[in-house]
């Protein structure tokens, strides 16, 4: 629980009902001070009030720039700062029309109050965060914005409309302190997706077929995500998408995706958690993350003296095993150790890979390619299926992509190629698995401070003085940012994100202009 005086001042747009209610009850819960904005102030003051005296109600409708300007102006005047904006008012289409019958004042409407509206609040709330040096946006895209859905064009545009948004005001302000993410929310049970169900406009079980957890999302699902985001867990994270669905938009499938509603994992305590790589960079900030939090953990590390050392950290209550994961029979009886102590698991946290060979591609020989190409994609797979296996009760894993599988990097090509493969990889076990109740998603992260990276720059592959200037925030990672991020995703609080990739990068992936992204030296 935060203190009194730490708590932060969070204003949530929409925030009288549906996502945003569950935003303002998520961050009053944490000791924040929460602030209902809402064009119905008499509901807004209700829902202020029923969370106690701390929490307040602004009129705030996003179609009108001027009550959007008063209502800044009030919060400024009367509490001196914002350090949250969750950005989440937005209209949907009233009944599917085909485009040739929307009017020109139907998407007009509908425009100014999901794109229009966005913009000017996040401006509104990008003055003062930049004037106090810190702050966070979360703007509430969707999945339609990623995804068509026929006869709902002008929604869908909107929502594609606010991603862009996060991303351009994302670059623009993430070295003033400001940090923009979207949480990209999919069929949730608010009352406005119940009204069109008892309207007749929306088939329920034609929808859950469709999604591969098998369910719709509860609004607290999608708060949950946007707390995270607002959190200084995500301190890289900018320009970010967070796509909270239940895996609809990964699935790519013919027929249903699900037939029933995945069962919800047990939550153990202690959990048991493997992680591989876990020696050092990325994979040591995650086991020790995990072991702060009581985890009994399984650890796979290829090098024999960071293996030692690790053993020797953690203790007999934990198990830890030297392996390349390129060792089938290795990693599966390590996993058998597990299983034979503990009986199951319940998260696997696929991280061990290697950089590339940095030759040409026309230097590159079969050997070169492969070996990198089965460390970052094969070898993780075999791992995933391992840990598979254990997970009878359900569980979660999280596999580390990269921005490499997002873009391309010269004389890269063997780790580009293997870290997408990951990445759908993530998508289809996501799609797979979700009916066992196994949650897959990937973390995706972009230059960061860890022994791999700072041994580029030794061996003169990477200017850094680029690669911070390529990055938005202005700076490199820290190992930690990303254990953070893969923390969250391995936790109750993302149930219902399945198949997403998450970029963990300072905003580089966002990042789209000629010349520095920053000019942070």
């Amino acid at each position: 629980m935060t203190s009194k005086a730490q708590s932060r001042v969070v204003l949530v747009t929409g925030g009288a009902d549906g996502i945003g209610w569950a935003a303002c009850q998520r961050f009053a819960r944490a000791g924040d001070q929460v602030l209902v904005a809402d064009r119905n102030v008499e509901r807004a003051r209700e829902r202020a009030d029923s969370l106690g005296p701390d929490h307040h109600a602004i009129a705030m409708d996003v179609s009108s720039e001027a009550q959007i300007r008063e209502g800044f102006e009030q919060l400024h005047r009367e509490f001196g700062r914002l350090d949250v904006l969750v950005n989440n008012a937005g209209v949907t289409d009233p009944q599917p029309t085909a485009t040739l019958d929307q009017t020109a004042e139907e998407v007009a409407r509908l425009q100014a109050i999901n794109v229009t509206g966005a913009f000017l609040a996040a401006r509104e709330a990008g003055r003062l965060m930049i004037e106090q040096g810190h702050g966070a946006i979360i703007n509430l895209a969707s999945g339609a914005g990623l995804v068509a859905l026929a006869k709902r064009t002008s929604y869908s545009a909107s929502k594609a409309a606010v991603i862009s948004l996060t991303r351009t005001l994302a670059c623009e302000w993430a070295a003033k302190g400001v940090r923009v993410n979207a949480v990209l929310p999919g069929y949730t049970r608010t009352q406005m997706v119940q009204d069109q169900i008892d309207a007749g406009l929306l088939d329920p079980s034609i929808v859950l077929s469709r999604i591969p957890l098998g369910r719709m999302g509860e609004p607290e699902e999608m708060a949950e995500g946007a707390f995270f985001l607002a959190s200084d867990a995500a301190s890289y994270v900018v320009g970010a998408t967070l796509v909270v669905d239940g895996g609809y938009t990964v699935y790519g499938g013919s027929g249903p995706a699900s037939t029933t509603p995945a069962p919800s994992p047990l939550a153990p305590s202690p959990r048991v958690s493997a992680i591989t790589g876990g020696g050092r960079g990325i994979g040591r900030c995650v086991v020790d993350l995990f072991h702060a939090a009581g985890d009994r953990l399984l650890v796979i590390e290829r090098d024999a003296e960071g293996a030692k050392a690790l053993a020797e950290a953690l203790g007999d209550e934990h198990i830890v095993v030297q392996a390349d994961i390129t060792d089938v029979a290795a990693v599966e009886a390590a996993f058998a150790q597990a299983q034979a102590r503990w009986g199951r698991l319940d998260v696997l946290i696929n991280n061990a890979g290697a950089a590339d060979v940095f030759k040409p591609s026309l230097e590159q020989t079969a050997q070169d390619f492969t070996s990198v190409y089965d460390l970052n994609f094969s070898g993780p797979l075999a791992t995933a299926k391992a840990a598979a296996r254990l997970m009878s009760q359900g569980g979660v894993i999280v596999n580390l992509g990269s921005i490499a599988g997002l873009g391309a990097l010269p004389q890269r090509n063997a780790y580009c190629a293997a870290k997408a493969a990951v990445t759908m990889m993530s998508r289809s076990l996501a799609c797979e698995w979700a009916s066992a109740g196994i949650r897959v998603n990937t973390v995706a992260p972009g230059y960061i401070e860890t022994p791999a990276v700072l041994a580029l720059k030794s061996a003169g592959r990477a200017q850094f003085d680029k690669i911070r200037r390529r990055a938005p925030i202005g700076r490199l990672g820290d190992p930690m940012e990303v254990a953070r991020t893969i923390a969250f995703l391995a936790s109750p609080a993302a149930s219902y994100v399945a198949g997403a990739t998450l970029t963990v990068d300072g905003g580089w992936t966002a990042f789209g202009d000629a010349g520095d992204a920053s000019d942070i030296l």
